[in-house]
């Protein structure tokens, strides 16, 4: 399985599937050039090398690997069997009405605003601002983009449950998530070409390429495969890439690699 956050890993065998385009010669103007950007080094690796060999081979090279995909949730220790038995399951916005109930009935004001919640869930469920998650599974490629950057689903749970608790109660309603269940980061093992499918679940690739751009996950491999060759000793981990990928139907169990429940480095 191809980890983004390990380089070590992967950065030998995307050299292998590169090397027929790359050569020592391009190499060497990279690591003379010492691009200071990571998108820096990308532009000089298509302006030495055929841009499009490039990228078609790392579209290969992607769709034969298994991408590892990072979700992270809070959940109670039923939850966690359910993920473990089903798999990750597409919002409802319904279903999340016993989670919320749960977490935000102790709040002394809730008598006052229960009445609220089923309009509040209907409304959240489709609406854009909320983020739209309905019948969506989302996924990362960075696992330290998830634990440090962008964490808020570990320290509170479901971006639907934020809008919703935080439409009732306001901060009090976020912060009473945080204390419901308990912080989970699942790794999923995703055949490579549906994770390019769900890197680009509204665009297609083929167009994406036909318009001159990079295709998602590509783009992140290939910058940061290009800039470890300037820098032998860079660690793609530091980036904490934000590249999602978006299911529209359950990520099924057998997928599921690893669960971690986090500690102390989870701050709410």
């Amino acid at each position: 399985m191809v980890d983004f956050d390990n380089i070590d890993d992967w950065a030998p065998k995307l050299a292998d599937v590169l090397s027929p385009h790359v050569s020592d010669s391009v190499r060497q103007q990279i690591v003379a050039a010492a691009p200071q950007y990571i998108e820096d080094a990308l532009d000089l690796l298509f302006d030495l090398t055929n841009r499009d060999a490039i990228i078609d081979a790392t579209l290969s090279w992607i769709h034969s690997a298994k991408i590892a995909g990072y979700h992270g949730t809070r959940l109670t220790a039923a939850e966690f069997a359910s993920v473990r038995e089903v798999g990750l399951i597409p919002l409802i916005a319904e279903s999340r009405r016993s989670r919320l109930i749960r977490a935000l009935s102790p709040h002394p004001r809730w008598h006052e605003v229960a009445e609220q919640l089923d309009a509040a869930i209907q409304d959240h469920g489709r609406d854009q601002a909320a983020g739209n998650r309905e019948g969506q599974v989302h996924l990362t490629l960075s696992r330290t983009g998830l634990t440090n950057d962008f964490n808020h689903y570990l320290t509170h749970g479901s971006e639907f449950d934020q809008h919703v608790a935080s439409a009732l109660l306001g901060p009090d309603g976020k912060k009473l998530l945080a204390h419901d269940g308990e912080p989970w980061v699942i790794r999923v093992a995703v055949p490579g070409a549906l994770a390019l499918d769900a890197a680009h679940q509204w665009s297609d690739i083929e167009n994406v390429l036909a318009n001159g751009e990079i295709p998602n996950l590509v783009r992140e491999f290939l910058e940061t495969w290009s800039y470890r060759l300037a820098r032998p000793g860079f660690q793609s981990r530091t980036l904490a890439a934000d590249c999602g990928m978006i299911f529209l139907s359950t990520v099924p169990a057998s997928w599921i690699e690893c669960v971690e429940i986090q500690g102390d480095g989870i701050t709410a």
